[in-house]
């Protein structure tokens, strides 16, 4: 039993981390996982007009920011999306209620197809536009690591390994979707663990592993990809190459001592100085991202599993319960929208890791 964990049990928050899964499933549940995101600006029915990728990133940041009063005018409906329900499938089996998980992952098959997946509306990146329901690897690996927790694979398509296995560009790398051919370090892992998931091509797998593992910097990081305007280095990123990384080592791929010395990276600059997770690297001031913060929530329960946690993860716990409102809701302030998938879905499958972990640590205990 990791010493951490052992002291959350003997302390209120294990009771509070319940309360607060419980909660935050619940508040999902009554709204049929259905609600706002803060990149769904172009789900509006105004949007096709606008041209350019300047004019719909404007269109998607004023979304983000204005929350539902310019929701209301531009008629941007509340949706279910599959990267949500891949999470709260996950979180409903980790809270110990695997019938609610399995009803779930039904669900995305049934809404959303056996795969590959996309986001139900378009996007628009700095490096990348791309439509509603085209795949990426992002909805496409959350919704096999649902499927799979419920040992559902093979209701999966087989088009999805071939779909997977198309991404690999020459370059040794795959494309985080068919709309760009830019390497974006987290989506190419991500794609290499789905391939790894549904049993795909190996040498593909350790060919992405090798081009990502070669790019990583001399003090462990990774910017988040590679050219012009990608340069930049964040917690959550860095969070989803190393679940990767451990992931794929486990299966048997070669990553050398790259997630050792990303794990350290990570502790040394992605935590401020009172244990706190950041938005970008060596910032000062806590993050209040909540997708941010649950990631890292749930980065540190999968740590403590793997026996490498080595901070005290109460004081970034007690930062994500302190986003949840009343109602259950997890939104960045008191004003702003709780977003289905960016915020709720992650901050329920982040507290449910713990719940999951302390479970059986408990279980542990008592029969010690």
């Amino acid at each position: 039993m990791s010493l951490y964990s052992q002291e959350i049990l003997n302390t209120s928050l294990g009771d509070d981390i319940h309360l607060a899964t419980e909660a935050a499933l619940r508040f999902a549940r009554t709204r049929d996982f259905a609600g706002t995101d803060p990149y769904d600006g172009l789900l509006s029915p105004v949007a096709p007009i606008l041209r350019g990728r300047l004019p719909r990133q404007v269109w998607v940041q004023a979304h983000k920011r204005l929350g539902d009063s310019l929701r209301s005018v531009t008629r941007v409906p509340k949706v279910t999306m599959t990267k949500a329900v891949a999470l709260f499938a996950m979180a409903e089996h980790c809270d110990g209620h695997t019938d609610r998980g399995h009803e779930l992952v039904t669900k995305l098959l049934c809404m959303r197809g056996s795969g590959p997946w996309g986001y139900e509306f378009d996007v628009q990146t700095r490096w990348a536009h791309y439509l509603a329901n085209s795949p990426n690897v992002v909805a496409t690996v959350f919704a096999l690591r649902a499927i799979s927790a419920m040992d559902r694979l093979a209701e999966v398509s087989p088009k999805t390994t071939t779909w997977l296995e198309n991404l690999a560009h020459p370059d040794g790398f795959f494309r985080y979707t068919e709309a760009s051919d830019r390497l974006v370090h987290n989506g190419s892992l991500l794609a290499a663990e789905s391939l790894a998931i549904l049993g795909g091509d190996e040498s593909l797998i350790q060919q992405a592993v090798t081009r990502t593992v070669s790019a990583q910097a001399a003090d462990g990081s990774w910017a988040y990809g590679e050219g012009r305007g990608l340069e930049w280095v964040d917690s959550f990123h860095t969070i989803y190459v190393l679940d990767s990384l451990f992931f794929l080592k486990q299966r048997g791929f070669e990553i050398g001592d790259s997630y050792e010395r990303g794990l350290a990276y990570w502790y040394a600059h992605c935590l401020n100085d009172q244990g706190l997770p950041v938005y970008n690297a060596d910032e000062a001031d806590a993050s209040h991202d909540v997708h941010n913060v649950a990631t890292t929530v749930g980065f540190l329960a999968g740590l403590a599993r793997r026996g490498d946690l080595e901070v005290d993860p109460e004081p970034t716990i007690r930062h994500l319960l302190s986003h949840q409102g009343d109602d259950g809701g997890f939104r960045n302030s008191p004003k702003s929208l709780p977003h289905m998938r960016w915020n709720q879905a992650h901050a329920s499958y982040a507290l449910s890791r713990w719940v999951g972990l302390l479970s059986g640590e408990q279980s542990a205990q008592a029969q010690s």
